[in-house]
């Protein structure tokens, strides 16, 4: 066999039977990147994704534990603050909540800073004002036909409108999870229920109470839908309200109304509670259609054209 034919047969080989090296570092590439997540999994005994899951889920849900269980602790008067005109309590739940969004703004941890947000918009603005509302129901002879249902209709609309702002902001934040949009929402739609049926008079001290309760049911419902499959995070947070409603509804706690109001005071309670359900349950659809109109905003309008490839054989204008 001459040289050039010994070439030939080595060339056969080769196409026939691949190189061993080749076919080796397949399978090397397809290894994840990640190795150090690999190693915590394998040495926990279980799944990298699992644990990220987790991990998500927790820091999500954690600002809702945090302020529930000071609001809680603040509530019984473990800390023995002042109680008197100034809120200095409640002031404090809120300065934690700041607090903790400044530091997840300034670490750059954009998963859960929409919860911190929530939070906090929710114990800042919308928790004074159902209080008012709620106390303003408690007054006797509230009625229209006396002509002292003003407050009470002035601050049911604000209510309304400070709902329908979160409910906006929640639908915006989850516009790219559609799915996690009744979670986010959940704080704030929790604590409209809460905050009616208060037993009492709706002191600073009843009103930490009602928001520590609502805040760690919050807490719980987005570390549970969280961690469930895709399709059942929508559901979560109507479901998580449906068991508040029937807890308060076990323990007495509906809507309080005054001596001797008219029936303004418990329709007022009746929009309020169905414009929370209803804004519960369609939040997710209001961040799909936002998704999508965004996207097709951004189709429609572009971004900066790159200028046309000018035809072969075509002479540049700044080179005439």
């Amino acid at each position: 066999m001459t040289h050039f034919e010994h070439r030939r047969a080595r060339t056969r080989d080769s196409r026939t039977h691949p190189n061993q090296r080749a076919t080796r570092s397949v399978p090397r590439q397809a290894t994840p990147s990640d190795y150090a997540e690999l190693r915590r999994a394998r040495n926990s005994g279980g799944s990298p994704r699992f644990e990220v899951a987790v991990g998500k889920a927790a820091w999500r849900a954690a600002p809702l534990f945090l302020s529930g269980t000071l609001a809680l602790v603040l509530a019984m008067d473990l800390l023995r603050l002042p109680t008197g005109a100034a809120p200095v309590r409640l002031g404090l739940v809120v300065l934690v909540l700041a607090i903790g969004l400044a530091l997840n703004v300034a670490l750059d941890r954009r998963g859960p800073r929409p919860y911190w947000q929530m939070g906090l918009f929710t114990a800042l603005i919308l928790m004074p004002t159902v209080g008012l509302q709620a106390s303003v129901s408690r007054v006797p002879f509230v009625a229209l036909s006396r002509g002292s249902a003003g407050p009470l209709l002035l601050l049911t609309l604000a209510t309304v409108v400070i709902l329908c702002s979160l409910w906006l902001f929640a639908a915006l934040q989850s516009d790219q999870t559609p799915e996690n949009g009744s979670l986010l929402f959940l704080p704030a739609a929790l604590l409209v229920p809460a905050m009616m049926g208060a037993p009492g008079s709706l002191d600073e001290t009843s009103a930490l109470s009602m928001f520590g309760e609502a805040s760690l049911l919050a807490g719980v419902a987005i570390f549970v839908g969280l961690l469930a499959p895709d399709n059942w995070r929508a559901v979560t947070g109507g479901f998580a309200l449906g068991i508040q409603f029937v807890l308060l509804w076990a323990l007495g706690r509906g809507p309080v109304a005054g001596e001797a109001s008219g029936a303004i005071v418990p329709v007022c309670a009746a929009i309020l509670l169905a414009t929370t359900a209803l804004m519960t349950v369609l939040t997710p659809l209001l961040a799909l259609f936002s998704h999508r109109f965004l996207q097709t905003v951004e189709e429609e309008t572009g971004g900066p054209k790159s200028p046309p490839v000018p035809p072969r054989g075509a002479v540049r204008a700044d080179f005439r």
